[in-house]
Parts: C-alpha cells; sequence; structure tokens
C-alpha cells in the first residue's frame, strides 16, 4: 500500500531511476520508486542483444567525443562516477563483466537480466519499495513547494505528495518496454523545453533490393560515407550489416542520427561503402591488373571470390552486367574501371529509416540549458531532478548510453540525497 507522502519520489524504474534510488538513500528521506510496467528496466532487459552492453573502456575525453557537443554536459557526471567506477559498483552487487572488441564491456554470463535482478536486490536490502504497473498521469508543484503526483494503479486513480522529484522515464525508444515519452509532457508541465526528439541508433533503409539480396552479411573494417547529393558529408570506418529493407551495425547506428536528420531536409541521401579501405584507387587498380595478368584464364567470377564475401559475389555479377564465365584477359580497361568503383565506391540510396520500436536511443529531450550539470537538478524548478534518456543527451552505440544513464542517474541520486529538506 502506497503511502499519501514521500520524501523523494523517482518515475521510472529503468538504469537511471534505479540507480538514483540507490544512491538517494541515506539521508533518512522516505524513498518511492514508481514504474507503470509490470517489471523494472524492462529496456534494459533487452540492451545489447540481451547481454547488455554496459560501459566502454575509453578514456574520459574520447568518451565524451562520442556524444558530440552534448558530451561537455556530462563532463562533471563522469568526473564523479565513470566507467570503471560503474564496473565496481556492479561488480560488488555480484554481478561479474568481461571485456570484448571494440573495449565494450558486457556481464560475464550475457544475461542483462542480472543486472536488473541485482539492482531489485539492492533495493530491496535498502527497503525502497517499488511500487509496479504504477503511472504517474499528471505531476504539478504547489505553493507550499510541495509536489503532487497524480498516480493510477490497478484502475485507481489517487496523489502522492512528495518533497522532491525524479523524472527517469527515458525516451522514446522501444515504446513496448515502456517508453514512451511520458517524462517530456511532465517536464513542459514545469516549463522546461524539449529538443525535438527523433529515433537515434536506428537501422536505416534503402532503395530497391540489394540490402534483400545478401540480407544477413556483416562487413568488417569497411568505411561508410554519407552523401548530401554528390557533396561528401562524414565517413566512419568499422563494421556493419544488410537487413531485408536496409543497412544496420555500430556504423550504420552511429551515422543514423545524422541520416535520419538529412532525410528531414536533404532531397538525395546516400552512402558509399569502401570495401577495400586499405588501398587507394590506383593501388587498387594495380591489384586487379595483377589478378588479371596472373589468372588470365580464370573466370572473372573466381577473381572476384578473392575480392568479396562469397553472398556479395553474384550482387557484383548482377549490378555490374558481366559474363561471369569470362576470361580474365577479355576483361576491357572499362569493365575493370567498373569493378574498383563499385570495391571503393559502392552506393546506396538512403530512403528512410525504423520506427522508434527498433531505436535503441532517442535524439533530443528536455534541454541540457535548464539543467545544472553539477547535480541534475532543473534550472527552472528547485527539488525537480532529471536523469537518463529523458534529457537531451545520446550518443554513439557501444556501452556509451547506458554510462550516461548510470552516471547521471548517480549524479542525480547523490544530489538528492544531499538536499536538505524541509521536515
Amino acid at each position: 500500500m502506497l503511502e499519501s507522502h514521500y520524501n523523494t519520489v523517482i518515475i521510472g524504474a529503468g538504469p537511471a531511476g534505479m540507480m538514483a534510488a540507490v544512491e538517494a538513500h541515506g539521508s533518512g528521506h522516505s524513498i518511492i520508486l514508481l514504474e507503470k510496467m509490470h517489471k523494472t528496466g524492462l529496456k534494459l532487459r533487452i540492451s545489447g542483444k540481451g547481454r547488455c552492453n554496459i560501459t566502454n573502456e575509453e578514456g574520459m575525453q574520447s568518451f565524451l567525443n562520442r556524444f558530440g557537443k552534448k558530451g561537455r554536459f556530462l563532463k562533471y557526471a563522469f568526473s564523479q562516477f565513470f566507467n570503471h567506477d560503474l564496473l565496481k559498483y556492479i561488480n560488488d552487487m555480484g554481478v561479474p563483466t568481461k571485456l570484448e572488441r571494440g573495449g565494450r564491456y558486457f556481464c560475464k554470463s550475457d544475461r542483462a537480466t542480472d543486472i536488473v535482478v541485482a539492482f531489485e536486490k539492492k533495493l530491496s536490502e535498502l527497503k525502497i519499495p517499488i511500487a509496479m504497473k504504477t503511472q504517474v498521469t499528471a505531476l504539478a508543484k504547489n505553493d507550499d513547494g510541495q509536489f503532487t503526483a497524480q498516480v493510477r494503479q490497478a484502475g485507481h486513480s489517487f496523489q502522492i505528495m512528495a518533497d522532491q522529484v525524479c523524472i527517469t522515464t527515458g525516451g522514446l525508444g522501444y515504446p513496448a518496454t515502456g517508453s514512451t515519452g511520458d517524462g517530456y509532457s511532465m517536464a513542459r508541465s514545469f516549463g522546461h523545453s524539449i529538443v525535438d526528439t527523433a529515433p537515434s541508433l536506428v537501422p536505416v533503409l534503402t532503395a530497391g533490393d540489394i540490402a534483400k539480396r545478401v540480407q544477413g552479411l556483416t562487413l568488417r573494417n569497411v568505411a561508410v560515407s554519407v552523401w548530401d547529393t554528390n557533396k561528401k558529408i562524414t565517413e566512419m570506418f568499422g563494421e556493419m550489416m544488410f537487413m531485408r529493407k536496409g543497412i544496420t551495425g555500430p556504423i550504420i547506428l552511429t551515422l543514423s542520427e545524422l541520416l535520419v536528420s538529412m532525410l528531414d531536409h536533404t532531397s538525395e541521401v546516400s552512402i558509399k561503402i569502401d570495401l577495400k579501405p586499405a588501398l587507394d584507387h590506383k593501388k587498387l587498380d594495380q591489384r586487379l591488373l595483377r589478378e588479371i595478368s596472373d589468372h588470365s584464364k580464370q573466370t572473372f567470377k573466381t577473381m572476384l571470390k578473392s575480392l568479396l564475401p562469397l553472398k556479395m559475389i553474384d550482387l557484383f555479377i548482377y549490378l555490374l552486367k558481366v559474363d561471369p564465365e569470362k576470361q580474365l584477359h577479355q576483361i576491357t580497361g572499362e569493365e575493370r574501371k567498373r569493378v574498383r568503383l563499385l570495391l571503393k565506391e559502392f552506393p546506396m540510396q538512403v530512403i528512410g529509416h525504423d520506427s522508434y520500436d527498433r531505436a535503441i536511443v532517442t535524439s533530443g529531450g528536455v534541454s541540457l540549458k535548464e539543467i545544472n550539470p553539477i547535480s541534475m537538478e532543473s534550472k527552472l524548478t528547485s527539488n525537480l531532478f532529471l536523469a537518463g534518456e529523458v534529457i537531451d543527451v545520446n550518443g554513439e552505440t557501444g556501452g556509451y548510453n547506458l554510462t550516461s544513464s548510470w552516471s547521471t542517474g548517480h549524479l542525480a541520486g547523490r544530489s538528492m540525497r544531499n538536499n536538505k529538506l524541509e521536515s
């Protein structure tokens, strides 16, 4: 049974909310964690394909750069609680971790649920209740400085009073897990502005059937450049994958925020995949000439086997319109040029992106200009705190976003614990 008044109310039991609740403990404040879904941390449970990419081992400045200009806002939070602090924190709760390629840390068990269970256990030990299936439908601050949360639970509506509130409701990504933007409307009710939201770290859709022809193929060590009509915007090196209707994978997810933004105002958005980034055009042409000279009686298809993943060979033959049985000594200079260009500048037109249903994070959120980075307290409303994905911070894929949620949740919790509330 819920009480009518708590010193501290935290709305949303994801990574930021659970961390904030644990860290707010110790002040003598009464604390309640409200969660509208039937389980805590639903999005966390499926993160990293169910394995949970907890954080990344990169140093501070490199880590901050993964968030672009918004990284400056996180500098203080990370100075107080960063990647190795987080790993020790999770290890101390009984969840061992492991380091994998790309500097990414995962649960040693490969089960994201282990972290959720560990937080639930910690909250239970601290006697911090979690009210499940409890939705905050409205939030307001009274003239006496108290907050009133209008709450709906089991078909009944009632009010909870609070001295301080922390909004950790997440963004809009994977709405089936409860991320439906509730926190934005709560923040707006206190005068906060919301930076336009969009899916981020999301697969992108491409024209034609090229992706479908090589569906499931992963390309490693390739360079992907982004083009606005005939102007190159940026380039990234790493790993990508083809889906039935488009492309995904680490570099595509990282580039997706830019691509989504470009689709809103650019008539022609495309990418070019450099399948041989270690060779410039001249060196690649020399290699092709050697192949043709040294193996003149081999077929064109056999040569492609030495240049491409098997799954791409038939696609190249289809796009190049060259007879696969044609012997190499019969290959013309023009055909060789077309092979080289396709290897170095494999084009795909970007026509859209997946919905929030498949967006790992949300771009946009509560404006950082209106939040104190030293405490995560609202600059507009005293004793109102915000943390996690609800704020306008999003970074690249690789454990960066979860670290941001845990670090800002940790800072908000500490700030609330140290807050001198009227008794």
